[in-house]
């Protein structure tokens, strides 16, 4: 049975092994036979990329990481790498990789997706693809150096995700009559610890979970991991989405009405960091952390995580 799961720091050894099969085909990949591991790594499990493995019989058989194409102005297009392990070709794990990216990458509020950089003699890709809805918008000739072929061309192929569940976003508050609230993307962490705690900041505007807004060519799993270092001193890895909700409210520091739609992702605790915490930082047991923060965004987050399956499987393990 394939389980598709956030990666772990413990994937890694499988992740390189994967990694270095393929690209020594050089049939598919742009990266040279001798890419370090460090390179491989940062690749896919650098800090704030979603990655996602898929393990058969307790065995990581492929993965994916899920990215913006491109920043700011066109980040709600998607781009996604996959790799899969080549002892497990024509197994069905591309494929039931690909539709879990394409469901998670619409969950989080991508619009499109896009891949740049499709070699075109990789025909079962290609055929993949295209049977999940994508369509070649452009071929570019003779880019890839292939091992065998020489020089081959590349497709560029996107595919439109509208047509799939995007999940609810609910929204509280209400800005004052006549008053026009600036939008605020933002991105929150909820971390546990071992104990089941989980991590809230005290501010000047109130108490929140850890996050905050996503800056100019950041995305959402970056600016929550880069916030909570930042504000609790702490190293995490974002894992499940938890889901996305919008708040009203008046910020006493912007002197302006916010929408603030956010992002807000369960992550697993890493460790401290050498620095200073920017805020006050407390944990508490779950209940008592909804009843804790201010914003009623943040309270259904953490009420969501309280019986979100995944979050359920690992408190029953600890």
């Amino acid at each position: 049975m394939a389980i598709i799961r956030p990666a772990r720091s413990s994937d890694a050894d499988a992740i390189w092994r994967i990694f270095t099969q393929v690209v020594a085909a050089g049939d598919s990949y742009v990266f040279a036979a001798e890419t370090s591991r460090g390179d491989a790594e940062e690749y896919f499990l650098g800090r704030g990329i979603p990655t996602f493995v898929c393990e058969v019989d307790g065995q990581v058989a492929g993965f994916y990481k899920l990215i913006p194409n491109r920043r700011d102005r066109g980040a709600h297009v998607a781009n996604a790498s996959f790799m899969v392990d080549p002892a497990l070709s024509g197994h069905g794990i591309g494929r039931t990789l690909g539709d879990h990216c394409l469901r998670e990458a619409r969950r989080r509020g991508y619009e499109a997706m896009q891949f740049n950089f499709v070699v075109s003699t990789n025909t079962r890709a290609v055929a993949l693809w295209q049977t999940l809805g994508f369509a070649i918008v452009a071929t570019l000739p003779r880019v890839f150096r292939h091992a065998s072929l020489g020089e081959v061309d590349a497709h560029v192929m996107f595919r439109s995700l509208l047509d799939l569940p995007a999940g609810d976003t609910p929204t509280f508050g209400r800005a004052a009559d006549g008053a026009s609230p600036t939008r605020r993307p933002s991105a929150y962490a909820l971390v546990e610890n071992d104990s089941g705690l989980v991590a809230i900041v005290t501010t000047t505007e109130g108490v929140f979970l850890p996050g905050g807004g996503i800056d100019p060519g950041e995305w959402a799993e970056l600016a929550a991991v880069r916030e909570t270092r930042e504000e609790c001193a702490i190293d995490v890895r974002t894992t499940w989405l938890i889901g996305r909700a919008t708040d009203v409210v008046f910020s006493k520091k912007d002197g302006a009405w916010l929408e603030k739609t956010s992002m807000f992702l369960a992550a697993d605790l890493i460790g401290p960091v050498a620095a200073t915490p920017e805020h006050a930082v407390r944990w508490l047991p779950l209940d008592e952390a909804a009843r804790a923060v201010t914003r009623d965004g943040h309270a259904w987050a953490i009420r969501q995580w309280q019986t979100h399956e995944d979050r359920v499987l690992v408190a029953g393990n600890r």
